[in-house]
């Protein structure tokens, strides 16, 4: 055959084939909207998810299974597409739900083969499947929510070992006292930051993975993160959550996510938000007044919301978390609030949703523009679960049972670091929660702390600080510090070790250092100088009771003027350098307590 004639052939078989494509696109979403005239509120909000999923083609035919989290949107939050993830799962529309875990499953098994290992997944994906940057802890455990449920309700155990590597994943980034860490920026370093509403997440997911795979680990892990929600954010006299460790902020979700995840014990918390978020709005693009729940604040000025839109994924989550809580009148009003608000969609034909929120209102953490437009995965989906009564938090449909568990688990955690104070042999997770940046106090200087191998007193870890004074400076500091969320009992013990690297510059330097204690009253107490012109690795004993004294800094007005070693509450390493001023590099290790009547200085 002639080649002018070959290459018509082919070109012809190719746009038949488009066409082909084409006409069998346009006729699934004929049939996808059959039967539209009888549709409830509620299928129509889940038909949108569908035409999302649908529509989202490459080359006309090839998907990735993600839903864009906008109408004609870019962007897949990984959030949005477990929250779709557990709505085709409540249908029982399990070859959607597929689409989604496979295209994961794909990106965990390229980590595998590129990074060694799973890797977490990023915030967002683009509709076609490129990652973007950041890796938070949330979004992960919320697909692992997603695929405890669909585990729930079917045989299916493909994605077991996805659901498994994101669970130990989560568990890598566990602090040192028990909360999930922020996950890590697009740089590779980890967030040291501990956010309330990532642990209701992470609870959730290894609580229940815990139960559906049988595996102990992962329920007594849940039990720890449980532990850090309670005693280290719950604020048992505002009733409420904090957003995060030392943040002393509020969202809305942090009072029905708390009953959604931990169940009807933490109800009161509902009250704290009618307080600080219920606002009403009018929601233009509905021609509407509606009364809900605003989400938070830029935090500027006021660690409460502003009350200057409603939420409408926020107002679901209340009318989920009245529900459980038996004050069924509120969820039914607040509900209806919704249903006023029900929009229908300008791209999918015969569906409707939700948009973030009412209006705009203020940038939310100083960047996020609540949106009235277009509608979103997220308040559609939330949505779609108020209506029939459905809580993500439980692959089980009960939360009560599920959170029973996990109380009545052999789980004894012990949190008093001590003989061992601290040898650095853990994690650098745990290392950077262990002394995070915020509570470094620094004077003319520059300060950077690590976990490393590169000296040790024990061919292990050790801390090393990198000290650096201002070149104008005629005195400079610092700090380093670690705040214990369980205070320390030392009162059985008299001496306390601490391994110390030092070289000063031409033999000689102006650094002296001091370790010092702080007691239950705040009292700060203070040892004999370290002084750090000594080459090598010393070892420094100090006698507890008689060795330290009060710091002439901390002032002498408050506290009983006793050393309470019963319960210790915070340590540092604190580093001076009098003029000339000069930088140094030092290695701490095995900070431990003895009862010892041998000091050795």
């Amino acid at each position: 055959m002639p080649l002018k004639k070959l290459f018509t052939a082919i070109l012809s078989i190719f746009i038949l084939a488009v066409a082909c494509v084409v006409a069998f696109g346009a006729l699934e979403d004929r049939l996808a909207v059959r039967g539209q005239e009888r549709w409830t509120d509620a299928e129509r909000a889940y038909q949108w998810l569908v035409a999302g999923q649908r529509m989202n083609r490459k080359f006309f035919v090839l998907r990735t299974g993600l839903i864009p989290s906008y109408e004609n949107g870019e962007d897949c939050f990984v959030y949005d597409e477990a929250l779709a993830a557990m709505a085709f799962t409540y249908r029982g529309d399990y070859g959607r739900a597929r689409r989604i875990f496979k295209f994961f499953d794909g990106v965990r098994k390229r980590h595998i083969r590129e990074k060694g290992g799973i890797w977490g997944f990023t915030d967002v994906y683009k509709r076609h499947g490129a990652e973007t940057e950041t890796r938070a802890a949330g979004p992960n455990a919320w697909i692992l929510m997603a695929l405890n449920y669909y585990f729930n309700k079917t045989d299916d155990r493909e994605f077991f070992p996805l659901a498994r590597d994101i669970a130990d994943w989560l568990i890598s980034l566990q602090s040192i006292e028990g909360g999930i860490i922020g996950g890590y920026y697009g740089n590779g370093e980890p967030m040291a930051w501990i956010s309330t509403e990532h642990n209701f997440d992470c609870y959730a997911a290894l609580r229940d993975f815990g139960i559906i795979s049988g595996e102990d680990k992962y329920i007594r892990k849940a039990k720890e993160v449980y532990k850090w929600l309670h005693d280290d954010v719950w604020d048992e006299g505002a009733r409420r959550f904090l957003l995060g460790r030392r943040n002393p902020n509020f969202a809305t979700d942090l009072s029905s996510w708390a009953v959604l995840s931990l169940g009807t014990k933490y109800a009161e918390s509902l009250d704290f938000a009618l307080e600080k978020s219920l606002n009403t709005q009018f929601y233009e693009v509905g021609n509407t007044e509606v009364e809900g729940f605003d989400f938070g604040s830029t935090y500027k000025t006021s660690p409460f919301p502003d009350k200057d839109a409603v939420w409408f994924e926020g107002t679901s989550h209340m009318v989920l978390a009245f529900d459980i809580a038996g004050r069924e009148a509120e969820s039914d009003y607040f509900l209806s609030e919704l249903d006023k608000c029900l929009t229908d969609s300008p791209v999918f034909p015969y569906t409707k949703g939700l948009p973030y929120a009412s209006n705009e209102g203020t940038p939310v953490y100083d960047s996020w523009l609540m949106q009235d437009k277009p509608l979103c995965v997220a308040g559609t989906a939330w949505y779609f679960f108020a209506k029939n009564g459905f809580n993500p938090f439980s692959a089980f449909g009960d939360i009560e049972a599920p959170n029973k568990t996990v109380e009545e688990i052999d789980h004894l955690m012990d949190y008093q670091f001590a003989p061992v104070v601290d040898d650095f042999e853990y994690t650098d997770i745990k290392f950077h929660t262990a002394y995070p940046e915020d509570l470094l106090l620094v004077n003319k200087a520059d300060v950077a702390l690590s976990r490393t191998e590169e000296l040790s007193a024990d061919n292990g870890h050790s801390m090393k600080i990198e000290f650096t004074p201002y070149g104008n400076a005629k005195t400079a500091s610092a700090a380093i510090k670690r705040s214990f969320l369980y205070p320390q009992n030392w009162s059985t013990y008299n001496t306390i070790t601490i391994w110390v690297y030092s070289r000063g510059t031409s033999g000689r330097t102006n650094n002296i250092a001091n370790f010092s204690v702080k007691d239950r009253e705040g009292e700060i107490y203070n040892s004999p100088p370290i002084f750090l012109n000594r080459n090598g690795w010393r070892r420094y004993t100090f006698d507890l009771w008689r060795d330290f004294s009060r710091d002439p800094y901390d002032g002498v007005t408050y506290g009983d003027g006793l050393f309470g070693l019963s319960r210790i509450i915070e340590i540092s390493f604190f580093i001076r350098s009098k003029h000339p001023v000069e930088s140094c590099r030092v290695y701490l290790d095995k900070i431990e307590l003895a009862r010892s009547t041998v000091i050795d200085k």
